[in-house]
């Protein structure tokens, strides 16, 4: 177990899953929680 808890590979699927949710969180768009409608951006 600690020889897994040392491989590269468990390291890298964190590092991607991480990166993954963080994509997920940070590009999905803005919506609406009663009525699901995407929700315009002021600039």
């Amino acid at each position: 177990m600690t020889r897994f808890l040392k491989s590269s590979f468990l390291w890298q699927f964190a590092g991607g899953f991480t990166l993954g949710a963080i994509g997920l969180l940070t590009l999905t768009p803005a919506t609406d929680p009663v009525t699901g409608a995407p929700i315009e951006q002021v600039r």
